[in-house]
């Protein structure tokens, strides 16, 4: 009986309904995870939505427009810049803060003005986001508007402002707003701005690693008494970067003052010193490499084996280089054998036939790149015989050091490798083709092409692009177009799409990224920003157990869900574990999570970049790319900050305990397991 008493109610229900008689009541506003997790879902596809995003800025919901100003940047659509113009005269100071971080991702210049009106912002860090803003724009005329910002943002009344222990990851840091201006100035390379901030009279305003690390990268021989003053500081951060300063200036009378950093008792100020030598390529640097050879540091040895590698040669460091040569570790032996080649030119190939082959790989791709640099004709005929190396991923170095030695004449070997088994190989012998701009290899490269299609290996595909783009016929055209309009990855079709531009010819537009992900995982990831009151908060934590020690992590599931949630799904599984620290460069980074072991591997999907404010720092977890949106797998961890990954590369981690075996980490060492916390 109930049933149809039901259907006859529900009948005249929808009746009603039919005839306009009876009216759906409104629907409720949204809740703000779902807004949030709108957001999220818009960001991860790389579309607006067609109006979302913009009426997500003018949300009335303060977090919910914060957060929006942050996914306009990384979505990159210009279409939304006027609504996040607009955000810079919101009352919430975090909103502006945000609205300007994404203006800068965006690279808008009609936020020109706005931005260089912000520098006057009643919020310190406001100011601060629209200078990092400006230099990310690149925007000349703005250089002298942010000096002016630094100087005014000075504390009064002091000679020389002095900085020890300053933590940029920290949003308590009362430097933020110089660190971040000082740093605009280095995007924006405008030297005589540069100097009006760092110098007064001619003398540093600074002792702060900040400052030296600007004056590097400026590059302007009007900074020389910054980096000098960087050279004499108590702080080994100003000495290193002071180091890599004069290095970059090529000034051959800085090699005095290096030879005195060479020597100096942190390890990360000789290696600096040592890649300052090594740029200067002064003959005079070879005494100061040479005495490192003595050290009993492995590292500081290899460092001074790579800079005589470029050095004048000077035959009489035979004996010591070969004796690296027999090292017990390969990254040693790797350094040594391009010393080795660049000492002894004439005679190296022949002391090689008398060798047996090194059982390690990186060695072999390191002889193969010494190889090249050698270039003649029995070191052409030893590379020939290593594109029989049964290790693939000895092959791509292989290839370059053809293409060096041999010019266009490598252009067959190279098309001939473009129908290699490995995906490394034949981006490789892609990349190659390019850089020779190779033609006649339409063909070749389409098949590759075809072959690379089905498979994760991104890099493959982006490099043939880049040989099509050279090849300047019809057909590489056309195929051109149909990558930039069917590539599974939008990756691929926005490089497509660049080279179609750039050859002055119409593209296809890209469209938003294809995601599957369910929508609540976006709710599950965007869970921080609407906290239950029953629900306690946590941070996930990652411990990477290695030989040397354990290295704890902290990762961000507020600003880096997605890339943080990938991680964890990952060490749940058991990815990491036995994987290798396969990119070691001491005084920057170590990098893992490649299961190739050679940085060309990943878990078989890729991940949108999730760039925020959080900065580079020393101990700073990042995610490493090819190219933006190519996240995986591999991930590095810095030893000292790096302001110019900021905004480049996702931050997802901070390392809270294990520093020291950070440090310690060398070429090749394991990651025996990483366990994981999550509040669970």
């Amino acid at each position: 009986m109930k049933r149809p008493l039901l259907a006859a109610a529900l009948a005249a229900l929808a009746a009603l309904a039919a005839a306009g008689l009876a009216a759906a009541p409104p629907p409720p506003p949204r809740a703000r995870i779902q807004k949030m997790a709108r957001i999220l879902a818009l960001e991860d596809q790389r579309s607006a939505g067609g109006g979302e995003l913009e009426r997500a800025l003018r949300d009335p919901d303060r977090g919910v427009r914060r957060r929006a100003a942050l996914a306009a940047g990384r979505v990159g659509d210009r279409a939304v810049a006027p609504a996040l113009i607009e955000l810079m005269n919101d009352g919430e100071v975090e909103v502006r803060r945000m609205a300007a971080f994404g203006l800068g991702l965006l690279g808008e210049r009609s936020a020109v003005d706005r931005l260089i009106a912000a520098l006057r912002d009643g919020d310190p860090l406001v100011r601060g986001r629209a200078a990092e803003a400006l230099g990310r724009i690149g925007e000349a005329r703005a250089a002298p508007e942010v000096a002016r910002m630094v100087v005014e943002a000075l504390p009064p009344g002091a000679p020389l402002v002095t900085v020890r222990g300053d933590d940029p990851a920290s949003p308590q840091d009362p430097w933020i707003q110089l660190r971040l201006g000082l740093f605009a100035l280095a995007r924006l390379k405008d030297a005589r701005a540069a100097e009006a901030a760092l110098l007064a009279g001619g003398r540093p305003r600074f002792d702060w690693w900040a400052a030296v690390w600007t004056a590097w990268r400026v590059q302007s021989p009007g900074l020389e008494p910054v980096l000098a003053a960087g050279a004499a500081s108590s702080d080994p951060l100003s000495r290193a970067y002071a180091a890599r300063g004069l290095g970059a200036l090529k000034d051959p009378r800085a090699l005095e003052r290096l030879a005195a950093l060479a020597r100096d008792r942190d390890e990360t100020v000789v290696v600096s010193a040592l890649r300052a030598v090594a740029q200067i390529g002064d003959a005079g640097g070879v005494p100061i490499a040479a005495g490192a050879l003595a050290a009993s540091s492995p590292v500081v040895r290899a460092e001074a084996l790579e800079a005589l590698a470029v050095l004048p040669a000077d035959p009489g460091l035979r004996a010591r280089v070969v004796a690296e040569v027999g090292s017990r570790e390969p990254w040693v032996r790797a350094a040594a054998l391009p010393a080795m080649a660049r000492i002894d030119r004439e005679q190296f190939a022949l002391v090689l036939s008398g060798m047996d082959p090194d059982p390690e790989w990186r060695v072999r791709a390191a002889l193969a790149r010494a190889l090249g640099d050698v270039g003649d004709e029995m070191s052409q005929g030893i590379l020939f015989s290593l594109l029989k190396d049964e290790d693939p991923r000895v092959l791509p170095a292989v290839l370059d050091a053809l293409r060096r030695a041999r010019g266009s004449d490598a252009a067959d070997t190279l098309r001939a490798h473009l129908e290699h088994h490995d995906p490394a190989v034949r981006a490789a012998a892609a990349q190659g083709l390019a850089e020779l701009k190779a033609a006649g290899a339409t063909a070749a490269l389409a098949a590759a092409y075809r072959a690379s299609q089905s498979e994760d290996h991104l890099d493959a595909r982006a490099a043939q692009v880049d040989a099509l783009a050279v090849q300047n016929d019809a057909r590489a055209a056309e195929l051109l177009r149909q990558i930039a309009a069917s590539d599974p990855s939008r990756v691929i079709r926005r490089r497509a799409a660049a080279a179609l531009a750039a050859a002055g010819q119409p593209a296809p537009d890209v469209g938003p990224v294809a995601v599957t992900r369910p929508y609540l995982d976006y709710r599950e990831a965007m869970a921080p920003y609407d906290p239950a009151a029953d629900v306690p908060l946590y941070t996930p934590r990652a411990f990477l157990r290695t030989a040397r020690g354990t290295i704890e992590i902290h990762l961000d599931v507020l600003e880096a869900p997605l890339t943080t949630a990938s991680f964890l799904s990952l060490a749940r599984r058991g990815f990491y574990d036995g994987l290798t620290f396969h990119r070691v460069v001491p005084g920057f980074v170590i990098q893992g999570g490649c299961p190739r072991g050679d940085g060309n591997g990943g878990p078989g999907y890729t991940l949108r970049c999730e760039l925020g404010t959080r900065p580079y720092g020393r101990g700073t977890v990042g995610m490493a790319l090819s190219g933006r949106d190519t996240g995986g797998s591999q991930f590095f961890i810095t030893h000292i900050p790096a302001p110019h990954l900021d905004g480049e590369y996702t931050v997802f981690g901070q390392v809270v305990a294990g520093m020291e075996v950070v440090d310690s980490i060398r070429p090749g060492d394991v990651i025996e397991r990483v366990e994981v916390w999550d509040g669970r």
